[in-house]
This record gives structure tokens, sequence and C-alpha cells, in this order.
């Protein structure tokens, strides 16, 4: 088991904007190259990333130098989000305007289900948030721990000694998108994906419209022309 903690200077809603921003996770911590949701089934109707009931298979590949050379590996994991109130699990859906009374507790719990280099990659985040004794402004203990089994051709022992030296590194970086970042940036971030997927579908449709001239099928006009409609009845019109 590998773990680390770290105190935040930010609500505990900056840091769990960040921690939940699953799709762009690598541009938050450093040994991440690729985060991405592949999966959502078992939410309720309109669940978002963060909303604290959240579900979600997460893929993400890292990359670390293990004894001088580059080493990627990759993992997929079921993501389950909880909002914790004295030490109880609540709906946040319910009933969100009473959890800030009660300071919750947020968690996102994670299990690997398909790797071709973990057996096991299972572990959970937990934010708690408080205040600071000096300022009093709020301020949050981030946790994370992993029980990590590799398999395959891969070195233990290196590989474990990389992962546990990665994790002071991964909660500065949380730390620092919190507080640089935090809740404003994420959902600006989104908005600005969301105008732009928008704007592509609206493209897309409207090029759509179109076909491909080759691809054209045409057909052949009918013309239809009464029994006094001749060429010289149009000239003698003109000439008169």
């Amino acid at each position: 088991r590998i773990g680390g903690e770290i105190i935040v200077d930010a609500p505990l809603d900056d840091v769990w904007a960040i921690l939940t921003d699953y799709d762009n996770l690598s541009t938050h911590i450093p040994n991440l190259v690729e985060s991405r949701r592949i999966g959502t089934k078992g939410n309720l109707l309109g669940s978002e990333p963060g909303d604290g009931n959240h579900k979600c298979q997460l893929y993400q590949k890292g990359a670390q130098k293990i004894i001088g050379f580059d080493f990627r590996a990759s993992v997929t994991m079921d993501m389950v989000e909880k909002v914790l109130v004295s030490g109880n699990t609540v709906n946040s859906a319910l009933d969100p305007k009473t959890l800030p009374m009660f300071m919750p507790e947020k968690r996102i719990g994670f299990k690997c289900i398909d790797s071709m280099f973990f057996s096991e990659f299972d572990g959970e985040w937990q934010v708690q948030e408080g205040e600071s004794s000096v300022t009093g402004e709020p301020q949050c203990t981030v946790s994370y721990i992993v029980d990590v089994r590799p398999k395959g051709p891969v070195p233990v022992a290196a590989l474990e000694w990389r992962i546990r030296e990665d994790v002071p590194t991964n909660l500065r970086a949380v730390k620092k998108s919190a507080q640089e970042v935090g809740l404003r940036g994420v959902m600006a971030s989104r908005s600005a994906l969301e105008m732009k997927r928008t704007s592509n579908d609206r493209v897309n449709d409207f090029v759509g419209r179109f076909k491909d001239p080759r691809t054209m099928e045409y057909t052949e006009a009918e013309e239809v022309w009464s029994e006094d409609e001749t060429m010289a009845m149009y000239l003698q019109d003109d000439y008169m």
C-alpha cells in the first residue's frame, strides 16, 4: 500500500473540481499522459462529474522513468464518488443545501478493472475541509492511498518505488491546480469545450446537408408543351 497526504489552502469545491476533472486530469497531474472517461453506466439521470454521486469508467495512461528507461502503463478503473457527513454516506443530490453546514468529506474510490500491467490498482482519494488555524480561511486535507500489485514482465520493486516517489509530486500538483485553477477554471474549460463541440456539430450538420456531387442522383426533367406552343410563336411575340 502506498499513500500520502497534503494540506491545501483552498475550499473543498476547488480541490474537488480538480480531482473530478476526469477528462482533463493529465493537465493537472504531471506523470499522466492521458485520462478520459470511457463509460458512465449506473448514474442517475443528469449526473455530472463532481456531483458526489457520479460513477464512471476511467482510462488512464501514465509515464515514468524506471531504471533509466521510459515506462508507460495504462489502467481502466471504476470510479465512484461519495459524500460523507459524520462518517455516513449521503446522496448529495437529495438535499445539497444542508451539506455545507456539516463540512462534508468527499471521496473518490477507484478499482482496477482492466490492465496489462496491474492485477490490482485500487484505492481512494479523500478530501476533508476545515479552517486554517492561522487565517481562518477554508483549508483542505487531501489524502491518497492505493494498493498496487503489478503483473507481467514488470520490474516490481522498481515500479513500486517509482509510484511511491510520484505520490508526493502528484499531491503537490493537485494543490497547485486547486489554488490556481479551482472550480471556476474547470467550469470555464468545460464551457469552452462544450461550445466547441456544439459549433463542430453545427458545421457537420450543415455540411451533411450537401451530398458529394459524385454520389448525387440526377433525374431527367420532364418537358410539358402545349399543342400550339412553338418557337415561331415566341419569336413572333418578341418582334411585335
